[in-house]
């Protein structure tokens, strides 16, 4: 998402949550109201394949960015984007309903 001018972190977070424990990734962490909102608008002016514009699933092998085995295997890049719209109406919804969100990786 850095790479695409994402302006909210969506994939790890953007506030740490304090006296979070380390859940496996490092602690959770979570994106304010605000923030879920300008990641919402963000995701609605943005196409999901602008997310792998110029990129490979070798590229993304040789990044080491899981799931690793699928890039190797040279899988299409179409799992990233439909991942990406996906989110698309959560954070509408979130947003729209004034939420922040939690993430967590495990």
């Amino acid at each position: 998402m850095r790479r695409a001018g994402f302006p909210v972190d969506v994939v790890f977070g953007e506030e740490e949550i304090p006296g979070a424990d380390d859940w496996s990734y490092g602690p959770p962490r979570c994106l304010t109201p605000d923030q879920v909102r300008t990641a919402a608008e963000a995701f609605a002016a943005m196409p999901a394949a602008r997310l792998t514009e110029g990129v490979t699933p070798a590229d993304l092998a040789a990044a080491e960015i899981y799931p690793t085995i699928v890039w190797e295997r040279g899988e299409p890049l179409d799992e990233v984007t439909a991942h990406c719209e996906a989110l698309v109406p959560y954070f509408r919804a979130a947003a729209r309903d004034g939420d922040g969100v939690l993430l967590w990786i495990s």
